[in-house]
C-alpha cells in the first residue's frame, strides 16, 4: 500500500479575497494621506456616521475636504467587511469540527466594536468628549470585542505552534482584521480626543493603516504558498536575512515618517533622511545577494524601482515642507506640494507591503514559514475553503 503523497495547502478564495481587502485599504490610506495633506481630518467632529451618511448631506457643503474625510469612512467600512471576510474564511479552513469556536470569536470582535461604537452619543460628544457615552454599552462592548480578539489571536498562535495547516495564514488574517478593527476605532477617538491629547493619536492612526495593508498582503501571499526551493543555496539564505533586516528597518521608518507628516519634529527629520540612506544600502545588497536566485530577481528589483520612485518624491515633498526658508509648511497650499507629499506617504505603503511580501516569500522558499501539509485523501483536503497544490 503507497503512501499518499503530502501536498502544500493553498487557499485561492480567501487569497483573492485578501487581495481585494488589500485595494480597499490602499484607496482607504490614499484617501487618509490626502486628509492630512490638506489637514481636514477634523472637519466634522460627529463619529461614528453610517456608511450611507453622504445621501442625506446638503451637498452644497463649501469645503471638499468634508467630502473627502466621509469617503474616507465609506472606504473604512468597505475594508473593514472585506477583511471580515477574509478572516472568516481563513479560519473556515480549518479543520470540520474546529470552526465554530475562533468563528464565534471573529463575529465577537465585530459585535464588540458596533456595541462600543453605538455607545457614543454623537452630539453631545462635540463639547465635552469625555463622560459622553453610554457606559452600559461601552464596557460590555470593549470587554466582548477586546475579549475575543486576544482569544482569537491567542487561538491562533496555538495552531501555529502546532504546524496546523493554514496556521501562519490564519495568523496574519487574524491580525490584519484585529487591525483594521483598532484602526477604525483610532480614527474615530481621533476626532473627540484631538484637543485633549494634540496630534498623537492622528500619528498612531497614520502608522496602523500601512501596518494593517502589510497583514492585508501577507495573508494574500500565505493563502496562495509556493513548495519549498530544491536548492537551498548561500545567496538565499543570505536574501532572506537582509529581507527580515529590511523589514525591521522600513517599520523603523515608518515611525519617523509619520512623526515628520504630522508634526514635523527635527529629530524625526533627522532619523528619516538617515534610514532613507540605510534602507538603499540594504537594498542594493539584496538586488546582488538575489540575482541568482530565481524568483526573487523579481522582488528585488521591484524594490529598486519603488525606492527610486520614493527618494525623487521625498527630496522633492521634503524641500517644499521644510527647504523654503520659512518656518514648517503644515497644509499644502498647491497641487504640486500635495501631489508630492501624497505620492510619497502612499508609495511608502506600497513599498512597505512589497517588502512583506518578498520576506514572506523568501521563508517559504527556504522553509522558515510554512503552512503545513496533508495528505491529497484527507477530509481536510475536501473542505470548500482550501486545496491541495502541487509544488511550484
Amino acid at each position: 500500500m503507497t503512501t499518499p503523497r503530502a501536498l502544500p495547502v493553498w487557499y485561492p478564495n480567501t487569497a483573492r479575497l485578501a487581495w481585494c481587502s488589500a485595494a480597499c485599504v490602499l484607496a482607504l490610506i490614499l484617501l487618509g494621506t490626502l486628509i492630512t495633506t490638506y489637514r481636514v481630518g477634523m472637519v466634522d467632529p460627529i463619529w461614528p456616521t453610517e456608511p450611507w451618511f453622504l445621501l442625506g448631506v446638503n451637498w452644497k457643503e463649501p469645503s471638499p475636504g468634508y467630502f473627502i474625510e466621509h469617503i474616507h469612512r465609506v472606504f473604512g467600512y468597505l475594508a473593514g467587511l472585506f477583511i471580515l471576510g477574509t478572516a472568516c474564511l481563513a479560519w473556515g479552513s480549518r479543520a470540520r469540527g474546529n470552526r465554530l469556536v475562533p468563528m464565534l470569536l471573529v463575529l465577537g470582535v465585530f459585535v464588540g466594536m458596533i456595541v462600543s461604537m453605538s455607545a457614543v452619543q454623537r452630539d453631545p460628544v462635540t463639547r465635552l468628549p469625555l463622560g459622553t457615552v453610554n457606559r452600559s454599552l461601552l464596557f460590555p462592548g470593549v470587554l466582548v470585542g477586546v475579549g475575543s480578539a486576544i482569544t482569537l489571536i491567542l487561538l491562533a498562535l496555538r495552531d501555529l505552534s502546532l504546524a496546523v495547516p493554514g496556521s501562519s495564514m490564519r495568523l496574519a488574517a487574524t491580525l490584519g482584521y484585529v487591525g483594521v478593527v483598532t484602526q477604525g476605532m483610532l480614527g474615530g477617538l481621533r476626532v473627540y480626543l484631538h484637543a485633549l491629547v494634540g496630534p498623537e493619536l492622528a500619528t498612531i492612526h497614520g502608522a496602523f493603516g500601512q501596518l494593517v495593508l502589510s497583514l492585508v498582503v501577507l495573508t494574500a501571499i500565505l493563502a496562495w504558498p509556493v513548495g519549498r526551493s530544491a536548492e537551498l543555496t548561500p545567496q538565499l539564505s543570505q536574501s532572506r536575512r537582509l529581507l527580515t533586516s529590511l523589514l525591521v528597518l522600513c517599520l523603523l521608518q515608518l515611525i519617523w515618517a509619520v512623526v515628520v507628516r504630522h508634526q514635523g519634529a527635527t529629530w524625526a527629520q533627522r532619523l528619516h533622511v538617515l534610514f532613507a540612506i540605510l534602507i538603499g544600502g540594504w537594498v542594493g545588497a539584496l538586488s546582488v545577494a538575489a540575482a541568482k536566485v530565481n524568483g526573487l530577481k523579481f522582488w528585488s528589483r521591484g524594490l529598486g524601482v519603488l525606492l527610486l520612485l520614493q527618494v525623487v518624491l521625498g527630496v522633492e515633498a521634503w524641500l517644499g515642507k521644510f527647504g523654503t526658508g520659512k518656518p514648517f509648511i503644515e497644509t499644502a497650499k498647491t497641487f504640486s506640494e500635495a501631489f508630492l507629499r501624497t505620492s510619497h506617504s502612499f508609495l511608502g505603503a506600497i513599498f512597505l507591503s512589497w517588502v512583506v511580501a518578498a520576506w514572506a516569500r523568501s521563508g517559504q522558499w527556504r522553509g522558515s514559514i510554512t503552512q503545513g501539509s496533508f495528505t491529497a485523501d484527507s477530509p481536510f483536503a475536501q473542505t470548500p475553503f482550501a486545496s491541495p497544490r502541487s509544488p511550484s
